[in-house]
This record gives C-alpha cells, structure tokens and sequence, in this order.
C-alpha cells in the first residue's frame, strides 16, 4: 500500500491530463452504452433475489461504464419538478441578489456553499471559466442547512422550503440505493449503514445560459471527474456529454423522462480499490434556445470515517492501492474544505 498518497497532487495530476482530452469530436449513444436500470422490483419488495438483479446490472455499470440512468425510483415527480422551477426562480433573480450570496464571501464562515456566478473558475478548477452559474447547499454532521445561505423570505417566498424539501428526499434516495451497492460489491446489504450515518452531501442548483454561437473553447462545465461515492443528476434537457471507455469516444447522454443520472466518483473509485471506475465528463456549452437547468447530488460518505479499502476488493495479489483515509482528508482537500 503506497503511504505516500497525496489527494492534491491526485487532483494536480487530473487537472494536467485534463488539458489533453480531446473533447472536439462527440459521438450520439448507442443502445446499452450507459446501461438504465430499473430498481422498481427491488425498491417495492427489499428481497435478496430482487436486490441481488438489480446489484449485478449495478455492478457491470460500475465497472465498466461508470454511469447508468436509474427509473422505478418513485421519487416524488411534483418535488422533482418544483425544484427544477425553484432552480429557475433562483437565476430569474437580479444579479445584485445573487451576488449577496456569493459563495466563499470573507464574512460568511463556511466554505464551498452560496451563489456560484457565471463563467466561474470552481468546482472544477479549470483554467479556463465554467458556462454556468449555480447555487450550492451542503450539509454534513457538522453542517446543517441553517448554516447555508439562503435568500430572504421576502426575496424568494417558498424557495428554500421546497430545496430543503427536494434535499430530504434525494438523500432519503441515495440511502435506499446504498445496499445495491453494497451487494454490487459483495458485501452485506447494510455494509455501509455505519458509514453514511450522517453523510456529507452537496446539492448544486445550476443554469446553463443559451449561447446563439457556439464558443469552441468553452464548457457548461469543464471536463472532470466527481469526487463523489456516487452523484444523482436530475436535468431538465441534453448536455451531459461522457467518456465511454468501452466505446473509446465522448458520447451525448440521452435524457431519459423520469430517470436520474448516476455516476460513481473518485471516493468509491478508491474504496473499492479502483473495482469501480470514476469516468470523465463535461457539461457542453449550451447552443439552444434556451437555458438547462440541472440539479446534481453530489453523495459522500460520513467526512471523517476513515475508509479502508473493501474487503471484497483486496486480497494477496490484490493489494490495497490507497491507504485507510477519510472524505475530509481526501477528496476534502480537493473541495478546499
């Protein structure tokens, strides 16, 4: 096991072959390039034969695609749909609004939460802007949401209501998936209870602006890979663009009405002992008529449990890659926490 790992020289090191993805040419999917999963049998029932279906097209999602689109969720369609309009409401708002929400402000003491504006150089950190702005919440043990920035009452009526609302049932979904991963990794249904007791979780709002000339330098958001356990994309319209490793190209993900977005993130990448693959993706600048709007969940474990590589993942002649380390001390760092 190498006792060396640095997570800032790890995020150094991706952001440097970030520069050399040739991201010019971008091919339509094909059926079965990110793998749709329907968890409706496993979600109604809890049974070991229905979780252990669903577990094994998890699994061949995990490992070799690193993204799939979930339905049968039953996730609250009138919640999802109020937060894509709050989410609209938000970016509706005069800039002078926005701005007294700026994220990192001196006077605000928690880092990372708050408006992002547009043509912003964070989350990725990139050389060149991000095409968007967002508005991000984070919550963990330490965190709660009264810690966030919020917008008056009498400036945005309902809107933090229905985001803390949306921010409940989102995680409440991340949970219930937690022992399909478990089992997509050999592992007991409840294996990782204890390490998602009070998960870290952060909650972007954003708004990608309509562009009538396509700007061949720039990005919706740059490429990247997350730095997640996994992260949930709910989006209102195309401009997910992924890496198929399979395929050997970057390829469009289809909008699919109903279902979110999964994609496993560096965490997981290294608790499972890089079983599970972190795949590079950006945001396209959007040449529509109109904004996207998109609302990724960013899911991490508990911030300070410390993550040892799954036993299911490492053996004799397979040994642990990483050493035993937490959220705060890995992927933290990265995130400026």
């Amino acid at each position: 096991m190498p006792d060396n790992f640095n997570p800032r020289d790890k995020e150094a090191q991706l952001r440097s072959e970030s520069h050399s993805w040739d991201t010019s040419q971008v091919q339509e999917a094909m059926v079965g390039d990110i793998p749709l999963i329907d968890v409706k049998d496993y979600f109604q029932t809890l049974s070991d034969v229905t979780l252990d279906q669903v577990a094994s097209q998890l699994r061949e999602a995990c490992t070799e695609v690193g993204f799939c689109s979930i339905v049968g969720h039953q996730f609250p369609s009138n919640i999802l749909q109020q937060a894509l309009d709050e989410t609209r409401r938000f970016h509706d708002q005069p800039i002078e609004i926005k701005n007294s929400l700026l994220m990192d402000k001196p006077d605000w003491p928690i880092k990372g939460v708050g408006y992002l504006p547009f043509n912003n150089f964070k989350l990725p950190a990139r050389d060149k802007g991000n095409l968007n702005e967002a508005f991000v919440i984070k919550r963990d043990h330490a965190t709660s949401l009264d810690d966030n920035q919020w917008p008056g009452e009498d400036q945005l009526p309902g809107f933090r209501g229905h985001i803390e609302t949306y921010a409940r049932e989102i995680e409440k979904l991340a949970k219930q998936l937690l022992p399909v991963y478990a089992r997509a990794l050999n592992l007991d249904r409840d294996y990782f209870d204890p390490a998602f007791t009070s998960p870290l979780y952060r909650l972007r709002l954003s708004r990608y602006p309509s562009f009538t000339q396509k700007d061949s330098e720039g990005f919706g958001i740059a490429p990247h890979v997350d730095t997640t356990f996994f992260t949930l994309l709910a989006q209102d319209s195309p401009g997910l663009v992924i890496y198929s490793e399979k395929r050997q190209c970057w390829i469009h993900a289809p909008v699919i009405e109903g279902a979110f977005v999964v994609n496993t993130g560096e965490l997981l990448k290294q608790w499972s002992n890089d079983l599970f693959i972190s795949v590079k993706h950006f945001a396209n600048n959007n040449t529509s008529d109109k904004s996207r709007y998109s609302i990724p969940f960013f899911f991490n474990a508990n911030a300070d449990f410390k993550m040892e590589c799954l036993p299911s993942c490492c053996d004799a002649d397979n040994p642990p890659k990483y050493p035993p380390i937490s959220y705060r001390e890995s992927q933290g760092i990265v995130q400026g926490e």
